[in-house]
């Protein structure tokens, strides 16, 4: 993957030519030195005006030592972003190529996966970045003290309401961190893929309902959790051109809700097919085991039916990794009986 060669490229670039500038200068003044000192900071400190979720935050045009969290780390590690540490994001860790995964793993991590209440505020400030970017869930923004954070640097706050907002924010965390040019490299790939499965399966799949199930959710005992359009897995369905009807009986709860087992035939009977994420190696959460082992599972007509499509990749949220969900969604979906 070239995004780790990008970094590597910015540092030789820069050491190239710190080398040369060494080179070029052995002769000159401390005057001419004081003066190519000065207008290397003067560069480095010009700012811009970026307009975050949190307001109009003023951050360096370029920054150098940039501190990402939540779903703004895996894009600005691909992109080559200067990062100086980041939150963890082991969610992606099974859907990360070897260099991907080692870019990730060489950087210091100040958080937790998921977790902000445990950010490690004193990690940041020995990291010495220039600028955060927050890319949490916007419902965990109250967690967040952010006048530590600003007291270390400009911070830009850009979380999703619903998982699938990482399309747009992709692209606003790589604005912020200056690698728009960078960003982006397999949006073309994953259009091309969703029109293509979009249209392979309209006339078999398309008057069909979906629904989803929550493998990475934890409900109380005793439930599950419902997923509707645009939620953890069901999100990367869209643009296929298929339908996740209904949403949650509380308008708060957006694309999932916990709904008690008992009455899963009320929630999920109704549904053509049903859909759920995997784990990484193919397994699923204790939670999940146990509701596809439940009779009353069994018993749903699409279950019955063999309507079921298991998610691969299922947590995906850059492009690049959600080329790899297309396959699974696609390898599932060619399966199902209304499609032979």
């Amino acid at each position: 993957m070239r995004v780790q060669g990008l970094s590597r490229f910015r540092r030789a670039v820069v050491i190239g030519a710190a080398a040369a500038l060494a080179v070029g200068v052995a002769g000159c003044s401390n005057s001419e030195e004081a003066s190519s000192e000065s207008s290397t900071t003067a560069a480095s400190s010009q700012t811009r005006v970026f307009e975050a979720q949190n307001g109009s935050i003023e951050i360096p045009s370029d920054p150098q030592r940039i501190v990402a969290c939540g779903y703004a780390v895996l894009p600005l590690i691909q992109a080559g972003a200067n990062l100086a540490a980041v939150c963890e994001w082991t969610r992606e860790l099974g859907n990360m190529d070897d260099k991907t995964k080692a870019a990730y793993e060489a950087l210091p991590k100040v958080a937790p996966d998921g977790n902000v209440s445990q950010l490690n505020y004193e990690g940041i400030v020995a990291a010495e970045p220039d600028l955060i970017i927050m890319g949490v869930p916007a419902r965990v923004e109250s967690q967040l003290d952010m006048a530590q954070l600003k007291a270390a640097a400009p911070v830009v706050f850009l979380g999703p309401t619903v998982p699938a907002d990482w399309r747009v924010l992709g692209e606003q965390f790589a604005d912020a961190a200056n690698v728009s040019d960078t960003y982006g490299e397999f949006k073309d790939d994953y259009d091309a893929k969703t029109a293509e499965l979009a249209a392979k399966y309209k006339d078999k799949l398309g008057s069909l309902t979906f629904g989803g199930v929550c493998n990475v959710c934890k409900p109380e005992a005793g439930t599950f959790s419902r997923e509707y359009a645009s939620s953890y897995t069901t999100n990367l369905f869209d643009g296929l051109g298929l339908q996740f009807p209904g949403t949650p009986a509380d308008p708060a709860d957006i694309h999932v809700e916990q709904v008690s087992i008992e009455k899963i035939g009320e929630n999920l009977g109704n549904v053509d097919v049903i859909v759920y994420g995997l784990n990484a190696d193919g397994s699923m959460s204790p939670q999940l085991q146990e509701l596809v082992n439940s009779e009353l599972w069994k018993e749903l007509p699409a279950v019955k039916a063999g309507n079921v499509v298991q998610v691969r990749h299922s947590l995906a949220a850059t492009y690049q990794t959600a080329l790899l969900t297309l396959d699974s969604i696609d390898e599932g979906l060619s399966k199902l009986p209304a499609n032979q």
